[in-house]
């Protein structure tokens, strides 16, 4: 989901959806674990999944339901594969929560489908210690994999993701803008704002510079 930055990737480069399974009631999920369904241990699945993701799943009929979470945090991070900007190395400080439900087949304990939701803040700098101007970096989204080509490798799964990633500075307001749809070919659909247009560019170390 190359590393603009986690979020970024995330929301440009994610593939996610089964479109032959409709999403699946969440609420009647919450119900099914708060009745004592039997607790399966993680790391009898495949995949298991792997720390720092905090798993807690439960049998559920012909599913093993699993409810994820990931906190990735970043303090002053420089983001080596953003496109060059003539200002510097851009350094990000981020809380990026992404809370996931992973389906897998009772019957073997192979993973099936997954649904993952992701709020994200923080703040983009010139700085290595942070100090100075700063752009704020907002995102949210979701995506839906499944049919994966090897259960082991999630990102080999078939899908579509949605969903926003914004750098803002005051008086400049939306100056990198990734929103909109990832289809499951690959294709985006939205807006798609990154440093790599020298106009945008030029913005951001105004912003950054201030």
């Amino acid at each position: 989901m190359p590393r603009l930055s986690g979020l970024l990737v995330t929301l440009a480069l994610a593939a996610a959806c089964d479109r032959a399974t409709d999403p699946v009631d969440t609420s009647a999920l919450s119900a099914a674990f708060a009745t004592g369904a039997k607790t399966v241990d993680p790391g009898a699945l495949t995949p298991v999944p792997a720390p720092p993701t905090v798993a807690e799943c439960r049998a559920d009929g012909r599913w093993i339901v699993c409810h994820t979470t990931l906190t990735i945090e970043l303090v002053n991070e420089p983001l080596v594969d953003v496109p060059a900007v003539p200002c510097g190395t851009i350094y990000e400080t981020s809380t990026d929560i992404r809370h996931g439900i992973r389906w897998y087949n009772a019957a073997d304990s192979i993973i099936v489908k997954r649904h993952v939701t992701q709020s994200a803040e923080g703040t983009w700098s010139l700085s290595p210690d942070g100090s100075g101007p700063t752009a704020r970096l907002q995102a949210s989204g979701n995506w839906y994999d499944s049919d994966y080509a090897d259960p082991n490798d999630l990102s080999s799964g078939t899908g579509a993701a949605h969903g926003e990633v914004k750098i803002l500075a005051p008086g400049y307001g939306r100056i990198i803008q990734i929103a909109g749809l990832d289809d499951p070919e690959g294709n985006h659909h939205g807006l798609f704002r990154l440093a790599d247009d020298p106009t945008v560019a030029a913005e951001l170390c105004a912003a950054l510079t201030r």
